[in-house]
């Protein structure tokens, strides 16, 4: 037997959509004003009125208003179509997109309170007034439309609140009559953000009114008052072919000598962040998340992209110069974070306090090199309606749907601040050697200092006291760097084990369920296995022993041997190569070299690639690793590339946290330089053409080398 049967929907699903599925009051009010901006208002008034003897929250605005067919059709049809599909394209008569599309947002006033007073009225023609009981209509029936109503009454125009058009909004029988001042100052912030405050819009303001209580705003300052004590600004846009264009300034207070400065740079490309793991599987179609650098198609569904970012140092000696130390770490706390503003109406929650979508605030921890968090930063993104369609607003107001579009527009927004950061980190280290004082940028080697105590202690006839206290702390450090060192290189090797196992077997998914071929399967399980077999030194102790120069460099590019087609790179191995092979065996911690040479050629293949990407040349990206001895000099070991040179200058080399990477932690060469210190070796930067001296290096090599020098050997080398 069959029988048809009625989809129904219960009253209560008003509830959900409306109290409870808004997040806070605050919420709510903004859902109001958004409604207005859509009618194209240019001015509404937020009034909450919490000593009237009927408590109540109005919203008013001056746009376009409603009539009595528009009530019935829009306003009271759930899940309207007004401002999707077709309607959402048109613009308004004053140019303006609608930002609302679930035709639920008026469901929100629940939040507020159980009774809405509507009134409202287009021009030349009447005003119209409804109320709604939100308990009794929802109570009336147990399921939605089974004779429940609204009275619309209709007023002459003579006799309306208008003198043109318009819309009022008000709330009673609020769920809260009791306002804390932390919650009204938290309200007017929210108000005073829903409009782009970086950016004057004088078609749309909002005022909020607060009777009886407008004391406890009146301290408030303004936006722009306080950025004028920020010690960083970053203004950027990028156009929709993915034109990167940016300004910097450095404009600390008076304060020991400081100096501003500004830099800019115009029609370059955006160099990207690595996505986060746990995102890249929403990367389907495209290949962005391989590109070094933004691409035009990178930027489908999500348009051209503005913002700004001023950055303050909460240090006190910093605020203190500024002026109001304690009147700004007040308004710190409260204004922070990173806003996203489209058609400059602001995107909720992006930027509240406690929200930090961008992870500034993991970044800081896991990388502490001049990072900057959410309380230190107070920053806009802003994006246009026409063109950012591919971000999905939620249904419950807070944020944006994490689809691809999302994912990509979270990285473009994060390697933007990684832009910043390298920007800002030079100025952050004068503002830290001027609250010093002291005149020196970095304070001298441990060891260093530790002779210098030595020398000072014989001079003054106390060696026998403090000698053994010296070599107490040398044996100290030295137990601590060979922790560091073996530790260290684990969790790297670690987290390269990891990437490379996970793209091989990514590949073999991909290829089983796309092209099965028993032959290409079984050689990527081979290469699998391979890989681990490369890897498996590295993770265990390792004691000195004999090891010569080519598997040195075979195991330390090996590790990257899938890369190099990935990435469409050209590696050669001169070490394994007769013609250039300058063999020689050494005794140290192999696992250690291994390590320090695989760092290295990791920037090397990102280097190379940056610059073929960069300049959009056509000779491929090209590692070249090579080994060679001299008697009197000893040997070297050198990875040598053709990307843009050397990025930082001579002292920055190899000094923690010093990169100017994207998504660097500029830890890589300090660690080769600390391992190869204590084996005895040393590290340099040169310029291939400084490598040439010695060697015949074909000129399509124009970057970088790095040289891993040793001083001895244990066998005679073999030519």
């Amino acid at each position: 037997m069959s029988k048809e049967m009625a989809f129904r929907v219960q009253s209560h699903v008003l509830k959900l959509l409306g109290d409870e599925l808004i997040g806070h009051d605050r919420l709510a009010v903004f859902e109001l004003v958004k409604n207005a901006y859509d009618a194209d208002a240019t001015h509404v008034e937020v009034v909450l009125s919490l000593d009237s003897e009927q408590p109540f929250i109005s919203v008013t605005d001056d746009g376009t208003g409603m009539s009595a067919e528009t009530i019935e059709n829009a306003w009271l049809e759930i899940g309207t179509n007004s401002k999707r599909g077709e309607a959402k394209a048109r613009r308004s008569a004053l140019g303006r997109l609608p930002l609302g599309e679930k035709g639920v947002g008026r469901l929100a006033v629940q939040k507020l309170g159980n009774e809405i007073r509507l009134t409202t009225k287009r021009e030349n023609e009447n005003e119209s007034y409804f109320s709604i009981d939100w308990h009794k209509l929802i109570n009336s029936n147990r399921y939605l439309g089974a004779g429940q109503t609204v009275l619309v009454e209709e007023h002459a125009a003579k006799n309306s609140l208008f003198s043109k058009h318009g819309t009022r909004v008000e709330i009673y029988q609020l769920h809260r009559n009791e306002w804390s001042r932390r919650e009204i100052r938290d309200l007017y912030r929210l108000v005073q953000s829903l409009c782009n405050p970086f950016r004057a819009v004088d078609s749309f303001n909002v005022k909020l009114l607060i009777p009886g209580r407008d004391k406890e705003i009146e301290d408030l300052p303004s936006l722009n008052d306080m950025i004028e004590s920020s010690v960083w600004q970053f203004h950027f846009t990028i156009d929709d072919r993915g034109v990167f264009e940016w300004e910097y300034f450095f404009t600390p207070p008076k304060f020991k000598g400081l100096k501003p400065r500004s830099e800019s740079s115009i029609d370059k490309k955006l160099e990207l962040l690595e996505p986060d793991k746990d995102e890249i599987p929403l990367f389907s179609a495209r290949k962005s998340k391989e590109n070094i650098f933004l691409e035009e198609s990178d930027l489908q569904g999500i348009g051209p992209i503005s913002g700004s970012f001023y950055a303050f140092y909460r240090r006190d000696e910093i605020l203190k110069a500024s002026g109001a130390p304690q009147q700004i770490k007040k308004w710190l706390d409260s204004q922070t974070g990173v806003r996203v503003y489209r058609d400059d109406i602001r995107v909720f929650n992006y930027g509240e306090p406690d929200d930090d979508w961008l992870g500034l605030n993991v970044r800081r921890i896991n990388r502490p090199a001049g990072k900057l968090g959410t309380q230190s930063v107070i920053a806009q993104i802003s994006l246009t309606q026409a063109q950012s369609t591919g971000l999905q607003e939620k249904t419950n107001r807070e944020g944006f749907d994490n689809n691809e579009e999302f994912s990509i527009f979270k990285r473009i927004s994060q390697s933007i601040f990684e832009k910043f950061h390298i920007l800002h980190g030079g100025d952050r280290e004068k503002i830290d050697l001027a609250i010093r004082g002291d005149g020196v940028n970095h304070p001298p080697k441990v060891d260093e200092a530790l002779s210098k105590l030595e020398v000072l202690a014989k001079q003054h006839k106390i060696e026998k006291e403090v000698k053994p206290i010296i070599e107490s702390v040398q044996q100290q450090l030295k137990t601590y760097r060979d922790v560091m060192i073996e530790s260290g290189m684990a969790g790297t090797n670690l987290a390269l084990v990891f990437h490379e196992v996970v793209h091989s077997i990514d590949r073999v998914q991909r290829k089983t369920i796309s092209n099965f071929d028993p032959d290409d399967i079984r050689n990527e399980m081979d290469h699998l296995k391979k890989l681990l077999e490369t890897f498996k030194p590295l993770l265990q102790r390792d004691p000195a022993r004999s090891v010569s120069a080519s598997e040195l460099i075979r195991r330390g590019t090996g590790l990257h041997e899938d890369r190099y087609e990935r990435h469409s790179v050209v590696f050669s191995n001169w070490s394994a190569d007769p013609k250039h092979s300058h063999e020689f065996t050494l005794k140290l911690p192999r696992g250690l070299i291994v390590g320090a040479i695989s760092n290295v050629v990791d920037n090397a293949i990102y280097w190379s690639r940056y610059k073929k990407e960069r300049d959009k040349l056509k000779n491929p990206a090209a590692v070249l690793a090579l080994s060679y001895w001299d008697d009197e000099t000893g040997g070297i070991i050198a990875i040598v590339d053709n990307g843009p040179g050397f990025q930082l200058s001579a002292e920055q080399a190899g000094r923690p946290f010093a990169t100017t990477k994207a998504g660097g932690m500029g830890l890589g060469l300090y660690y080769c330089k600390t391992v190869m210190e204590t084996v005895g070796g040393s590290i340099e930067i040169l310029t291939v053409d400084q490598l040439r001296d010695i060697l015949d290096i074909p000129e399509s090599y124009d970057g970088t080398a790095v040289v891993f020098s040793f001083k001895e050997k244990n066998d005679s080398p073999k030519y």
